[in-house]
């Protein structure tokens, strides 16, 4: 089968990746337009520097609707177009080409977390349940017709970054299935758009953590901003990030924001309902370090957390 891909992000590499590798034949691969940083040097998207190191033809396409675009797409005579992540919504000239559709891989069941950011939205929700979907595109954001949804029960010690991994995975295992499928032209399945969520685009100021929150909303954050943007916190004027926590509910009355433990056991902070363990950490312009490895240094920060530690 002939297949045009569009994805950006480095796990969308992977399924790109598997397509390679298989039967099938990767005609183009589309992905978002070139950026440049504050020195004008080209930033390429993973995708696109993956497919370029795999001498595939690449496309960084800023206008969707160009009739020069739109002419070379039809010209690759592709059965198929593929997509992971890709980051932008295809208009109706382009979802009309392929001889078979437009499928999309995404990553919740739909029709819950349509959008941008649906596993961080789901972490942070706390959902206990995700998956993989498989549907035809149409116009609208993630509202089309599913061809299969693929359940996946999150595990406690799963983040943002663990959960793509994991999902990329059932979605690879599963797309020869979506293939066939398709080509056989089996019944879609209609989304219940009365069921439907939406996962907003992710802020910073969302990754803010305030200790007046509870431990398990402040877990949800760490978990579901891993990676990007990262949670932000702050101790005694001192701003840093935290990448690894767990909480646990107490009985105590510290006041939200007291350093209830600090020692080469535990790091210890109250919120306003429970209490946070910070497992890693990291100091602004400085390296992921332990609670151990910052309990043991001689930096101000760490002077500072066992002078008022328990007060």
């Amino acid at each position: 089968m002939n297949i045009v891909f569009f994805g950006s992000p480095i796990y969308s590499s992977r399924v790109l990746s598997y397509l390679i590798s298989s039967k099938h034949s990767v005609k183009a691969v589309v992905t978002q337009d070139v950026k440049k940083d504050k020195k004008r040097k080209e930033l390429k998207t993973p995708v696109g520097l993956f497919a370029e190191e795999n001498n595939l033809h690449t496309l960084y396409q800023t206008n969707l609707r160009s009739t020069d675009f739109i002419t070379e797409l039809k010209s690759l005579d592709a059965d198929i177009f593929l997509i992971y992540a890709y980051g932008k919504i295809l208009p109706k000239e382009i979802i009309n080409i392929p001889k078979f559709g437009v499928i999309n891989l995404h990553c919740s069941l739909l029709p819950r977390w349509r959008g941008a950011a649906p596993i961080q939205r789901a972490l942070l929700n706390r959902d206990s349940l995700t998956g993989i979907t498989f549907f035809k595109i149409d116009e609208n954001l993630d509202t089309g017709n599913m061809l299969a949804s693929y359940e996946y029960l999150i595990k406690d010690d799963d983040d943002s970054l663990s959960l793509q991994e994991k999902l990329t995975d059932l979605a690879i295992a599963n797309i020869e299935n979506i293939l066939d499928y398709n080509l056989n032209n089996k019944a879609l399945i209609p989304q219940k758009n009365s069921l439907a969520t939406y996962a907003t685009k992710l802020s910073k100021d969302e990754s803010i953590i305030n200790w007046n929150e509870d431990a398990e909303t402040i877990i949800a954050k760490v978990k579901a901003f891993a990676g990007w943007p990262g949670v932000q916190a702050e101790l005694f004027g001192v701003k840093f990030k935290i990448h690894q926590a767990t909480c646990f509910n107490d009985s105590n009355t510290y006041l939200p924001g007291t350093v209830i433990n600090f020692d080469h056991h535990k790091f210890e902070i109250k919120a306003k309902k429970g209490t946070i363990q910070i497992n890693k950490l990291q100091l602004p312009g400085k390296n992921i370090i332990t609670y151990k490895d910052l309990y043991n240094s001689n930096s101000q920060f760490s002077t500072k957390i066992k002078s008022y530690s328990g007060k």
